[in-house]
This record gives C-alpha cells, sequence and structure tokens, in this order.
C-alpha cells in the first residue's frame, strides 16, 4: 500500500475522468482514491518457451547464430517471424497472422533427421512482438493454412534467414502472475457510481484518464487507458467508499520508477533544481514524463527575457539528464523545455520559455562529452554531444562550453 500514514489527512492520490459529449467542456470525474495496492510494479520478465524448428535450410543471421551456438552452446538473433507458404513455396496471400518470436535465442542445430533439410534449430524464445507483445492473441504454434508447405522464416528488417518446414513447441515456462492493481478508498461518481450501485459485478468504461495526483490535487501524471473493474467491494476506508479491483495490463507509467517520482512530486513540483539526479534511466523517464504532465511545472505563456540561460551539467549522463537539465535551465527547477530533438524545437519555436536567438551556457560539458551517445539508454534517440551542438547551432541557439 502507499504511504498516506505519513500524511495527517488522507488525500487523493488517484482520479478517473472521462471526457464529456462537450469537446470543449471540463473531463467528467468518476473516481477521487486515497490509495492504492499492487499499483507502482514492474511487469515480470514474459516467459520464454523451447522450440524446434524442423527441416530448416538457415540463411543470413539465422546461419551465422546457428554456427555460433555450435561453438559457444548458444547465440543471440533477435527476432523471428514466421510466414506460412502455400504449396508452391509462395507466402500465403491474405496473411495468415504471421507468427513472431521475441528476444530469441539459438541453442544449436543437428541432423534434420527424417526431414529433407540439413538442420533442426532448438531455440528458446518470447512468444509474440517485442516483450511479449501481442502473445495472447498467437497460437502457442503457427497456424497453418490448407495445401501448407513450411514457412519462409525472416528477422528484423525482414532479412531472409532461410525456410523451415515444422515447427514444434518442446518446453513451455508458465507465465508469471501478476497481482492485479488496485485503488482504494474510492468516491464513486458518475457511471461508476450507478454501476456499483445496480449490483453489476464487473464494469468496463471505455477510455478513460488515469492520473496520478499530488497533495492538492495537481496532476502529476496522466495517461489514457482502457477501465476495466474486475470486481469491487465496499472500502474499510469509509462509508460509500470502494475498493476497485481492475484487469489492465502493467504500464511504464505504473512502474516502480514512476511510483518513486510521484513520492517526490507528491509535496508538489520541486523547487531545487537537480533533485532528479541521483535517479536511474527509468526513473529520469518518469521524471520527465512529470514535468510534461503537471500543470504547475509547465511554462506559462511567452518567454523569460533573459538572454542567458545557464546548463548544469554534471549530471547528464544520459538522454533524459540532458532533457531534465535543459529543461531546468530554461523554466527552474522541475521545468520542461522538450524529451527529444523535435518537442525541444517545438518548444524553441512555440514559447515553450525561451525563443532563440540566446546564449545556452554549458557548464560541465565534459560530462555530457563523455557520456552521450555511448551508454545504454532507454530509448532509441540517443544523439552525441556532438549532435546537440549541432542542433542548437542550426538553431539559432549560441552554446558557450564552460
Amino acid at each position: 500500500m502507499l504511504g498516506e500514514q505519513r500524511h495527517s489527512e488522507v488525500r487523493v492520490r488517484f482520479r478517473i475522468t472521462v471526457e464529456t459529449d462537450d469537446p470543449d467542456g471540463p473531463e467528467e470525474t468518476v473516481a477521487l482514491c486515497t490509495d492504492a495496492e499492487a499499483y507502482y510494479v514492474d511487469l515480470p520478465l514474459p516467459a520464454r518457451h523451447r522450440y524446434e524448428l524442423r527441416g530448416c535450410l538457415p540463411k543470413g543471421g539465422l546461419a551465422a547464430a546457428v554456427a555460433a551456438a555450435r561453438v559457444g552452446g548458444s547465440a543471440p538473433l533477435g527476432a523471428l517471424t514466421l510466414h506460412a507458404l502455400d504449396r508452391h513455396g509462395v507466402p500465403v496471400e491474405p496473411a495468415w497472422d504471421v507468427w513472431c518470436l521475441a528476444d530469441v535465442r539459438i541453442l544449436g542445430g543437428g541432423p534434420a533427421g527424417a526431414y529433407d533439410a540439413p538442420v533442426d534449430i532448438t531455440l528458446e524464445a518470447v512468444m509474440g512482438g517485442h516483450a511479449g507483445e501481442n502473445a495472447d492473441e498467437q497460437p502457442e504454434v503457427p497456424e497453418v493454412p490448407p495445401l501448407f508447405s513450411g514457412f519462409a522464416l525472416t528477422g528484423t528488417g525482414d532479412e531472409d534467414f532461410g525456410v523451415c518446414v515444422h515447427v514444434a513447441l518442446i518446453d513451455k515456462e508458465p507465465e508469471p502472475d501478476v497481482a492485479p492493481p488496485r485503488l482504494l478508498g474510492c468516491e464513486l461518481r458518475g457511471p461508476l457510481s450507478a454501476a456499483w450501485g445496480s449490483g453489476e459485478d464487473q464494469f468496463a468504461l471505455g477510455g478513460v484518464y488515469l492520473s496520478s495526483l499530488d497533495r492538492s490535487g495537481v496532476v502529476i501524471d496522466e495517461h489514457w487507458t482502457c477501465l476495466h473493474v474486475a470486481s469491487w467491494a465496499p472500502s474499510p476506508a469509509g462509508t460509500g467508499r470502494v475498493d476497485l479491483t481492475l484487469d489492465m495490463s502493467c504500464n511504464d507509467f505504473r512502474s516502480s520508477a514512476a511510483g518513486t517520482v510521484h513520492d517526490m512530486w507528491w509535496d508538489g513540483p520541486p523547487r531545487e533544481p537537480n533533485l532528479w539526479a541521483p535517479l536511474s534511466g527509468f526513473e529520469r523517464g518518469a521524471w520527465s514524463r512529470a514535468t510534461q504532465n503537471c500543470r504547475a511545472a509547465r511554462p506559462t505563456p511567452g518567454t523569460r527575457p533573459e538572454p542567458t540561460r545557464h546548463l548544469d551539467g554534471r549530471y547528464i549522463t544520459d538522454v533524459q539528464g540532458f532533457a531534465l537539465a535543459l529543461g531546468e535551465a530554461v523554466n527552474g527547477p522541475g521545468g520542461y523545455f522538450g524529451s527529444c530533438f523535435g518537442t525541444i524545437e517545438y518548444a524553441l519555436g512555440h514559447d515553450g520559455g525561451a525563443r532563440p536567438p540566446f546564449t545556452l551556457v554549458w557548464h560541465d560539458h565534459e560530462v555530457a562529452r563523455a557520456c552521450l551517445g555511448r551508454t545504454p539508454l532507454i530509448y532509441d534517440a540517443s544523439p552525441s554531444f556532438a549532435e546537440i551542438l549541432a542542433f542548437f547551432a542550426a538553431h539559432k541557439v549560441d552554446v558557450v562550453l564552460a
């Protein structure tokens, strides 16, 4: 449970709102909740299953991985997609829902036995798309159409991995259990209140905004999601209040990293710079979302008049750190000035707090020069120090290295 006991009075921590029929009107609040459990949790690693691709003629990266596995015992491959082939060896059209594996590791390749092909390949992988995405929508082994002759194998970027005749699931790991999140001590309104009053066992409510609030009721983080109440019960928090058990996947806005940041923002936006500095990469990402979502942290329209801004570079060890330090250089503690080149460019041109031309004095720039573009990052975009300087130059921001 979240630590409401440390406050002298119970405050609302979460809010659920829906859009009204009036597109220009305010959102309708349907629940105000004081606490939660199993909410700020990290999604467990998806189950890894063992498969055998039988009767294979491997090519490209698959052939190389099989060769490496024979020497080292196993070898990484990445993504693997199987496309059903008709009796002429042509991919079936329309597609019979291609079958995908993620995070594939080749465990070995041996003689094909009864199949008229050189190797049978054993591998371990996560079923479905990226990190198990869409795994529930695909069967355990690929379904095949009539007059089927095998599968075409492809990798990332449609790299040709060859063909195989058959796929077998030879060892299935159980999927990890995830405790359902619960919102506690909820005051229900509107359709949620009506559904509770009618005695419905479960309730679904299209798309809603699920928000984490600070002690003043200001939004720290807000996300559009689908709400499915799996069960509900009277809450010990007080008469008329309800505990909601939700049926929803664990998303990044509910991670332990988000919980850390939301607790740090509970008393409102930060009043000191660099409070994000000790945070991990995932926590810095959650801090960045808080700067974007928290209305109190957004810059007021118009630009500050100072022609020179000072960028504290001591903690710019990754791209999130660069964005957070830049936001504070322009708009003060907890400030936001973009999180990537695209959003920074938008802020430069739309009164995000500073309009070019202006001077940016980058203190302790050696940290970013040594780290950016080299260390593993959460996001795909990881610009180098030189690329950031070129970006600022192209947008009439004069960077002075100090």
